[in-house]
């Protein structure tokens, strides 16, 4: 059975910050960077696999703030983020070739690969924080857009038949995006805090183009699934008086 990971942070983060006995919370603005790791198909290895993505673990950085309305719980977010998930090694090559080589039914393939899984995300949505002053818990569901920057291009020729050759094309497809997680934060002062966050983060499906593939034999992959976990450490800065 499928969770809806957004639904079940808003739900969990509505009673939680209904019950909690909070001191008022001021908005903020802030910085955090930290890991991305792809999740699910995206993570994938497995060649039979057309969604598979071969993803690495990565980087990601992230500009982001929010709005609480009267000091309350309740809040509205953005994020502005950049995420970057690797691109495919030898290993992932290799797997490849031989899943093509078995599909056409040639002797072997010669697999290439270049460029990397790269992305910008805009998101907004509402946000919940609760806890005394010195340290709060938020939780939020976020949604907006996707930009792929690129993905890997792969390109297949089979034998050394340049007429074979076929290539799957890097993507820069804009897509719906989605992000749900909690953050913890520690203010040193009234104005300055650190946040530890973890986030669940998910799009459509991104579109991928191929060149030269006049047959559906073997691997052809023209859909990618993007999922990841994020886990950062940044600063806050509050807005507003004392």
């Amino acid at each position: 059975m499928k969770i809806n990971v957004l639904t079940l942070s808003l739900a969990l983060g509505l009673p939680l910050a209904a019950l909690a006995q909070s001191a008022p919370n001021k908005s903020y603005f802030g910085i955090n960077a930290g890991a991305s790791y792809a999740t699910g198909t995206f993570r994938s290895t497995d060649a039979e696999n057309e969604q598979a993505g071969f993803a690495k673990t990565g980087f990601h950085v992230a500009l982001d703030g929010a709005h609480f309305f009267g000091g309350g719980p309740l809040g509205l977010a953005g994020q502005v983020a950049f995420s970057d998930n690797g691109r495919l090694l030898a290993d992932d090559l290799a797997k490849l070739g031989a899943a093509y080589t078995e599909a056409f039914d040639v002797d072997y393939s010669t697999v290439r690969a270049s460029g990397r899984y790269r992305r910008l995300t805009a998101l907004v949505g509402p946000t919940f924080m609760f806890g005394p002053q010195k340290f709060k818990v938020e939780v939020r569901g976020l949604a907006g857009v996707q930009q792929l920057l690129g993905t890997p291009e792969i390109t297949v020729q089979l034998e050394d038949n340049p007429a074979t050759t076929f290539t799957q094309r890097s993507s820069h497809s804009l897509t719906f995006g989605y992000a749900a997680g909690l953050g913890l934060h520690y203010y040193f002062s009234d104005r300055l805090g650190l946040v530890a966050r973890g986030e669940f983060q998910g799009s459509s499906p991104a579109t991928i183009h191929n060149d030269n593939r006049t047959t559906a034999t073997g691997r052809l992959s023209e859909k990618q699934p993007i999922t990841a976990f994020t886990s950062t450490l940044g600063l806050a800065f509050t807005l507003g008086g004392k």
